[in-house]
């Protein structure tokens, strides 16, 4: 992800790599996949009991191979701080929605900084 600092209404450009051969994963994503961008401010220092700012970016449509790039702009009322963007697969179950049991990693996401 790029830029790793930003400000209010700026633009990030996203891109996530496909599957690797040989991963324990579907070999193709279904037509009706997509990923949710997110973004999810640090809880602030100054005053917790503000709460953490979150907001949906819009959606990306990956590949076959669930690689996907794309633009987002980031929300002109975010606090200046930490945050997070990340990636959520929907339209599909992941395999850790059908097997429980499955060990699996958190969901793609990114370190930023939102500067005044």
């Amino acid at each position: 992800m790029t830029p790793q600092r930003v400000a209010p209404g700026d633009e990030l450009h996203l891109e996530t790599t496909g599957r690797d051969d040989g991963v324990d994963c579907e070999p193709r994503m279904p037509a009706r996949a997509r990923y949710v961008v997110t973004i999810m401010s640090e809880m602030p220092d100054n005053d917790p009991t503000m709460g953490r700012y979150s907001a949906s970016l819009g959606l990306l449509d990956p590949s076959s191979d669930g690689a996907a790039h794309g633009t987002v702009r980031v929300p002109d009322d975010i606090p200046a701080g930490k945050a997070e963007v990340s990636l959520r697969l929907q339209g599909a179950k992941t395999r850790c929605e059908l097997d429980p049991g499955a060990s699996c990693a958190q969901d793609p996401y990114a370190p930023i900084e939102v500067v005044d």
